[in-house]
C-alpha cells in the first residue's frame, strides 16, 4: 500500500490569498481602464467612426461599473468559505474586460492611417504587458483577460496581407508568448512565498502549542512538587518534634544512640526539601541579592571546616587558596553555590585531590573548583544543570541527593549576575567555576558566628500560642515547648484560640502558627487576628511547608518571619529566646 504523504496542503489557502490579493488590486486596475480607454476614445475621436467608439466606450463603462460593484461586495463582507463565488466573479471579470478591449481591436481600428493603427497596438500591448504584476498572481485571471485582448487584432494584423502587418502581428505574438512565460516565472515566485509563509506559520504554531504543553507541564511538575511538599513536611514535622521530644526526656546513651540515628535520617529529608525549597524561591523572585563586599577568607575558612572531614574519611586531599582577597558578592548565596561545587566534587571522586583556586584577569576573579574524579561527557555537560538530572545515578542513591544542586546553582549565579563555566575530561575530572568582581578589603563582611543556643528552661510566664490544624503538630510541639518551662495554648483557628486565650486571661508572649489553616485561611489572617484584638503586635513566626511561588510572595510580602518546615528545634529555641528578650524589655 502507498505510503501518504504527511505535508500539509496549503492549495485552498493560497487561493485564498491570491483571490485577497488581485481584489485588492482591483481599484487601481478599474482606473487604468478608465483612464486608457478615455484617451484612447479622445484620440481616435476623428478617425474611427463615433458610433463605433461610443459603443466601445459604453461597454468599457458598464464592465467597469459591474466590477465596481464586484468589488465593493468583496471589500463589504469578504467571508472566506464564500472563495469559489468571489473566484468565479474575478474570472468573469476578466473575462468581460478582455471580450471589450478585445473588441476595441477591431472598433477603433482605423483603416487608412497606420500611425494611429501603431499607436493603437502599442496601447494594447502596453495594457497587457501592465497586468502582469496583479495577473499573475493568479493565473486563470491571466489567461481569461490577456489572450482574449490580444487575439482579435492579431488576426486584424494578419488580415492585412503586408510585410509590416505581419511582422507586427509575429511581434505580438512573441510579446504574449514571452508575457506568458514571465508571467508563469512571477505566478511560481508567489506561490512559493505563500507555501513558505504558511508552513512558517504552521510551524510558529506548533512552537506555541509545543511550548503551551512544556509550560503546562512545567506547572504542573511545580504543583506537584509543592503539594508532595507540604503533604510531606507535615508528618516530616511531626516527626521533627517527637524527636526532639524524645531527646529531652531520653538521658541513657543506648536509647540516646537510636534517638541520634532517627535525627540523623531526619536531617537527610530535610536536606532534600530545603533543596525543593531553595528551587521555588528562586523561581518565585523572593530571594534577592543584596551584594556587598565579601571577605573570601572568612568564607573559605567555614568551607574547610565543612567539607575537610568528609574528604578525608573518602581519602581525598582538599587544598584550599591561602590569598586574602574579597569579592563583591552576597555571601549565603556564594556560599550556596560553592558548597554545591565542592560537594559534587567530593561525591564523584575517589582518589585524589579536590582544590578551590583563585584565577585573575583584571578586576574580575574566577573561583574554580577542580576534582581528579569521573569527569563528565561532552555530550552531558548542559544536563547537569537540569533539574533532577543526575550522572551515573540510574538506581537514584539518595546519598547521591536529588540532582538540584546544579539546577540551583544556575538560578544563584543568574540572580548575581556571576557567570558560571564547567570543563571536564571522562576519567580525568571536572572543574567548575563561578566569575565576579573583586571589592575593596576593607568593605569585606564577615559571616555571623554560629552559636549553639544554651538549652536553659524559659520562665513560665511566657505564654506561647500555637495555631495548627494538624494535632499531631499541635501536640508534638507544644510537648517539646513545656519541656522548655513555657506555658503553651494551642488551637487549630485564631477565633478557638482567643477563646482559650480570654478564658486564660494572659496575653501572648508570642505566636507561632502554620501557614495553611482550615476554611481557606491562613497563619496571616490568624496573627493578625490576634494583632487586632490586644492591639499590639507579639513576635510571631509563621511555620509552612508551601513550595509554590503564590504563597511564598504572600509569605514575603507580609513582614512576618517565617521558618520551613521541618523547623529545627535550635531555630524554635532562638525564636523564643527572641520574644523572652522583647517581653523582658517591655516590662
Amino acid at each position: 500500500m502507498a505510503g501518504t504523504s504527511s505535508q500539509p496542503d496549503y492549495q485552498q489557502q493560497i487561493i485564498v490569498e491570491q483571490i485577497r490579493t488581485l481584489y485588492q488590486s482591483t481599484w487601481s486596475l478599474i482606473l487604468i481602464n478608465l483612464l486608457v480607454s478615455s484617451i484612447l476614445t479622445f484620440s481616435f475621436w476623428d478617425y474611427v467612426d463615433h458610433q463605433r467608439l461610443l459603443l466601445w466606450m459604453g461597454l468599457m463603462l458598464l464592465m467597469l461599473a459591474v466590477r465596481s460593484l464586484f468589488y465593493w461586495q468583496f471589500q463589504r463582507d469578504f467571508d472566506a468559505s464564500l472563495i469559489d463565488r468571489y473566484r468565479l466573479l474575478l474570472l468573469l471579470g476578466s473575462l468581460f474586460a478582455g471580450i471589450i478591449w478585445g473588441a476595441g481591436g477591431i472598433l477603433l481600428f482605423p483603416e487608412d492611417n497606420f500611425e494611429y493603427q501603431l499607436f493603437l497596438l502599442l496601447s494594447f500591448l502596453a495594457m497587457t504587458g501592465g497586468s502582469t504584476f496583479s495577473l499573475s498572481i493568479y493565473l486563470p485571471a491571466y489567461f481569461a483577460y490577456v489572450p482574449l485582448s490580444l487575439l482579435p487584432i492579431t488576426i486584424k494584423l494578419f488580415g492585412m496581407m503586408e510585410a509590416v502587418y505581419l511582422a507586427l502581428g509575429m511581434i505580438t505574438v512573441v510579446f504574449f508568448a514571452a508575457l506568458t512565460s514571465f508571467n508563469y516565472r512571477l505566478n511560481r515566485s508567489f506561490t512559493q512565498s505563500l507555501q513558505l509563509r504558511y508552513e512558517n506559520l504552521d510551524l510558529i504554531e506548533q512552537l506555541n502549542i509545543q511550548k503551551e504543553e512544556a509550560e503546562r507541564a512545567n506547572k504542573a511538575k511545580s504543583k506537584f512538587l509543592a503539594a508532595a511538599s507540604h503533604d510531606l513536611r507535615q508528618p516530616l514535622y511531626s516527626l521533627t518534634l517527637f524527636t526532639s521530644v524524645l531527646e529531652e526526656l531520653v538521658k541513657e546513651e543506648k536509647p540516646r544512640e537510636v534517638v541520634d540515628k532517627i535525627h540523623q535520617s531526619v536531617d537527610s529529608l530535610q536536606d532534600l526539601f530545603d533543596k525543593l525549597l531553595d528551587i521555588s524561591q528562586l523561581d518565585a523572585g523572593v530571594i534577592e541579592a543584596n551584594k556587598t563586599a565579601v571577605d573570601m577568607a572568612d568564607l573559605i575558612d567555614t568551607l574547610a571546616h565543612d567539607f575537610n572531614g568528609p574528604a578525608a574519611a573518602k581519602g581525598l586531599t582538599m587544598t584550599w587558596p591561602t590569598e586574602a582577597i574579597t569579592v563583591y558578592s552576597e555571601r549565603a548565596l556564594l556560599e550556596q553555590i560553592l558548597r554545591n561545587f565542592i560537594s559534587n566534587a567530593i561525591r564523584y571522586t575517589t582518589a585524589g585531590t579536590v582544590s578551590l583556586n583563585y584565577e585573575y584577569s583584571g578586576d574580575n576573579v574566577t573561583i574554580e573548583v577542580a576534582d581528579t574524579g569521573i569527569g563528565i561527557a561532552e555530550s552531558s555537560l548542559q544536563d547537569i544543570f537540569v533539574e533532577f538530572h543526575q550522572l551515573d545515578n540510574s538506581a537514584r542513591e539518595r546519598e547521591k541527593g536529588l540532582g538540584l544542586g546544579l539546577s540551583i546553582v544556575q538560578r544563584s549565579a543568574a540572580l548575581l549576575e556571576h557567570p558560571i563555566a564547567l570543563t571536564s575530561t571522562p576519567g580525568a575530572g571536572s572543574t567548575f567555576s563561578v566569575t565576579l568582581a573583586r571589592a575593596p578589603a576593607q568593605a569585606a563582611s564577615m559571616a555571623p558566628v554560629k552559636k549553639r543556643l544554651p538549652g536553659k528552661a524559659f520562665d513560665r510566664s511566657m505564654l506561647v500560642v500555637i495555631i495548627d490544624d494538624e494535632q499531631a503538630i499541635r501536640d508534638g510541639l507544644s510537648q517539646l515547648l513545656m519541656l522548655w518551662g513555657c506555658s503553651v495554648i494551642s488551637a487549630a483557628d485564631a477565633d478557638t484560640c482567643l477563646d482559650l486565650l480570654r478564658s486564660d486571661g494572659r496575653e501572648p508572649t508570642a505566636i507561632i502558627s502554620d501557614f495553611r489553616l482550615q476554611h481557606n485561611k491562613t497563619g496571616i489572617d490568624a496573627i493578625q487576628a490576634l494583632y487586632a484584638y490586644y492591639q499590639t503586635d507579639f513576635p510571631a513566626l509563621l511555620m509552612t511547608g508551601d513550595i509554590e511561588k503564590e504563597q511564598l510572595v504572600e509569605i514575603d510580602s507580609s513582614g512576618i518571619q517565617v521558618l520551613y518546615k521541618p523547623v529545627a528545634p535550635n531555630k524554635l529555641r532562638g525564636f523564643l529566646q527572641s520574644a523572652s528578650a522583647d517581653k523582658a524589655l517591655s516590662q
